[in-house]
């Protein structure tokens, strides 16, 4: 028995896919959530400033379940896997508030099959005269919600 309190340096996501962390792994109704979500991260990452792209490691954000049942965010950036819990810190989330707001409302709804508001999409605060929050752009927003909204994990519009 070792003694030692050396700590296991941490693996980069990559190279925990084939061993860990497999999407088949999920059951069939979460299986097709997280593949709508990874479709939207898609999206997101083909317009604008590309948020959930990295160009430099050719890499998209993703979400991914455990054989255990629990969900991880893939960081672009850094390759990390993310347990995706309210209560723990997400470290290795390369991005600020407004996008882990739209990565909680993600995983809620691969977690429970509700299907999202369509507000956290390329959002705009009404009270400044509808201030493009994502700073993508009215063309790339309007690109970003056309192709979005397609895809099955959204409340109809109202």
């Amino acid at each position: 028995m070792s003694t030692s309190t050396e700590k296991t340096p941490r693996k980069d996501a990559d190279e925990d896919l084939d061993a860990e962390i497999r999407t088949k792994s999920a059951p069939r109704g979460k299986a097709t959530r997280i593949e709508h979500a990874n479709a939207l991260f898609a999206v997101i990452a083909g317009h604008g400033r590309r948020f959930f792209y990295n160009a430099q490691h050719e890499r998209t954000a993703r979400l991914q379940m455990s054989r255990s049942g629990h969900l991880y965010f893939v960081d672009e950036y850094r390759g990390q896997l993310i347990y995706l819990s309210k209560r723990h810190r997400w470290r290795g989330f390369s991005h600020g508030g407004t996008l882990r707001t739209l990565v909680e409302r993600i995983a809620e709804y691969v977690r429970t099959g509700e299907p999202m508001d369509r507000w956290p999409i390329a959002p705009k605060r009404s009270m400044d005269g509808g201030f493009d929050m994502w700073g993508y752009g009215d063309e790339a927003c309007a690109a970003v919600q056309a192709e979005a909204f397609k895809i099955p994990m959204f409340k109809d519009a109202s």
